[in-house]
């Protein structure tokens, strides 16, 4: 045997041996039931309100899951899946909304909500504390004590007194 016959044989082994490998699937192992659960629970059953696929019952749900789980035995990706099933059934069966579109108003109203609370407190507060309490203020002296205030009230007292001796 020559040499050239040599390489021609291991170059035609290599040659076939890439073919078959790339001819089959990856080897993908089969998902676990943990795994499907993990895509699952990131999408929200189509005929019940409020569940996500891994805990629904449904018929539906676990033709979903079985679908799910084909895919990651395909070797797509999490996020691959979840686009596979917006695609075909529309965002509203993701349980996240997604970031784009309509749904932006939904991620960014929260936000803009409690900012301008928090302008609307801080207004309230500084507006608060800037607030003067009303002071009873002496026609010839100025602003009254409460010296000032206390005599005030002890000569009203005296007058309300005499009054009422008086008119006995």
């Amino acid at each position: 045997m020559n040499k050239k016959n040599h390489r021609s044989r291991w170059l035609f082994i290599g040659l076939t041996l890439l073919a078959i490998l790339a001819t089959t699937p990856a080897l993908a192992q089969t998902p676990t039931a943990d795994e499907i659960n993990a895509v699952a629970k990131k999408l929200s059953c189509p005929t019940c309100t409020g569940i996500n696929v891994a805990d629904c019952p449904t018929e539906t749900c676990a033709q979903w899951r079985a679908k799910i789980g084909e895919l990651l035995a395909e070797g797509k990706s999490e996020q691959e899946i979840l686009d596979y099933f917006a695609a075909r059934y529309g965002d509203h069966v993701l349980q996240v909304p997604p970031k784009r579109g309509f749904f932006v108003w939904v991620w960014t109203l929260p936000v803009a909500a409690v900012v301008a609370g928090l302008v609307w407190l801080a207004y309230l507060l500084r507006a608060w504390s800037r607030r003067r309490t009303a002071v009873p203020v002496a026609a010839a002296t100025g602003v009254v004590g409460d010296a000032d205030l206390e005599d005030e009230y002890l000569r009203r007292v005296q007058q309300d007194l005499e009054r009422l001796s008086s008119a006995d």
